[in-house]
């Protein structure tokens, strides 16, 4: 296989364009995830001074225990609300990246491939047994990334219905629900 300067300089750019829109869909989910926190920030400061108004003004102490107690839930929702969004982002990015993955992933095959038809159309007689074996590995390399990418699909759902499943159930609720 002959690869021209050109080819070489197309290999680079491709590498590039694809170092780049991985680069740039992490920053997203970096920005989107940075909003939220600063999002969450924002809320809590505000309903810490306002839980705060509510504690000076409040001269009974029944209504200081009932306040205290009642805190608790609220905030492990929120938490849990928190932890479900960032866990969406994450996903969210993860995603992406994996497209991009398999992409260039698909691209090099071709190139591989490409690269394998010359070396056959190039190569003296009698080494067709070669090139075969050298495509055998090729087709077992892509068989076991179409595995690995199944296979971590599926653990992506798995853990995806646990979270949706644990965000409906929080401790606190499965607790305010035994009380009642």
């Amino acid at each position: 296989m002959n690869t021209t300067p050109e080819q070489f300089v197309q290999l680079q750019k491709t590498a590039l364009d694809s170092f780049q829109a991985a680069a740039l869909t992490s920053v997203e989910g970096l920005e989107k995830l940075t909003e939220l926190n600063i999002q969450v920030a924002r809320a809590s400061i505000d309903e810490a001074t306002e839980a705060f108004k509510s504690l000076l003004d409040s001269k009974d102490p029944k209504a200081l225990v009932e306040f205290a107690s009642n805190g608790a839930q609220p905030a492990a929702e929120k938490f849990a609300a928190y932890a479900k969004q960032a866990y969406d982002i994450a996903a969210a990015t993860n995603t992406e990246l994996a497209k991009l993955v398999e992409k260039q992933f698909a691209e090099s095959n071709k190139q591989i491939y490409a690269a394998i038809d010359a070396l056959a159309k190039n190569a003296p007689a009698g080494s067709e047994g070669a090139v075969a074996l050298v495509k055998q590995a090729v087709n077992t390399a892509n068989s076991a990334f179409d595995q690995v990418t199944k296979a971590t699909k599926q653990v992506v759902e798995l853990a995806e219905a646990n979270i949706a499943a644990a965000a409906k159930t929080t401790p606190v609720r499965a607790a305010a629900k035994k009380a009642a």
